[in-house]
């Protein structure tokens, strides 16, 4: 790696870190929690069950799109650059290969982790991970719309700007789609609350990152990784919730 690709890696490493942090530490604590959705329902009018699911929404949207400005600046990269795309037959039949070998080979590794655990609820420890559960708790036509925006946002960061800028260095296509891919997986692991679900995003995580990092090489824009992953994010996040319900309701309390 080049020195420039060193200090685009400690920048990026930096910024996800700072923008992890700004989303989950603030309202760690149970009691700071019930004060601020007492506080902002009051103040607002919102309901107090959808106080979370939005404030923190827009606080992860707001981190991530700072944490890319940070990037972008520091790789001295070209927002447009990243997101133009010339659409043609070869890459729409690439954006739609892409995704549906994100979710089958996301399905083979779920069904490699049930040969090795028969008894996992896989769909249960992914609608408990606290942010998905409180997206769960919006409107219907909110749940969709929320892990969505987010995966964008976290694909403009991880293959667009860090990606992008570690390609510009001249660093390896495999390397700069490992490292970012396992920032990336990283982030998403340290958003969960159990090994299971750990388990679980770091596997899709691993998928996303191979596949939509190769996408964004071949196509030289962040625009169809965005596109797949966000359509990933959305229909994974209802369809555990939706096979989660029935296991919840059949176990004796």
């Amino acid at each position: 790696m080049t020195r420039d690709a060193v200090v685009l890696t400690a920048t990026a490493l930096a910024a996800t870190v700072a923008w992890l942090a700004l989303y989950r530490l603030p309202f760690r604590r149970n009691r700071t929690r019930q004060r601020v959705r007492m506080a902002v329902a009051s103040r607002t009018g919102l309901p107090g069950r959808y106080v979370f699911p939005v404030l923190g929404t827009l606080i992860y949207l707001v981190g991530g799109v700072l944490a890319s400005a940070v990037v972008l600046y520091a790789g001295d990269l070209s927002l447009t650059g990243l997101l133009a795309w010339h659409v043609t037959p070869h890459g729409a039949g690439l954006l739609l290969l892409t995704a549906v070998g994100a979710s089958a080979l996301t399905a083979f590794a779920m069904s490699t982790l049930y040969a090795v655990r028969p008894r996992v609820d896989v769909p249960g420890a992914v609608s408990g991970v606290r942010w998905i559960t409180e997206i769960l708790a919006l409107p219907r036509r909110w749940r969709y719309a929320v892990p969505a925006a987010s995966a964008a946002v976290e694909e403009f960061f991880f293959r667009g700007a860090f990606l992008g800028g570690l390609l510009a260095t001249g660093t390896p296509v495999w390397l700069a789609i490992a490292i970012s891919g396992a920032a990336f997986t990283a982030g998403q692991v340290l958003l969960t609350e159990t090994a299971l679900q750990a388990t679980v995003l770091a596997l899709s995580s691993v998928v996303l990152a191979v596949l939509c990092g190769l996408l964004v090489t071949v196509e030289g824009s962040v625009l169809p990784a965005i596109a797949v992953h966000a359509s990933f994010a959305a229909y994974y996040t209802q369809t555990s919730a939706r096979r989660a319900a029935p296991v919840a309701a059949a176990v004796p309390r």
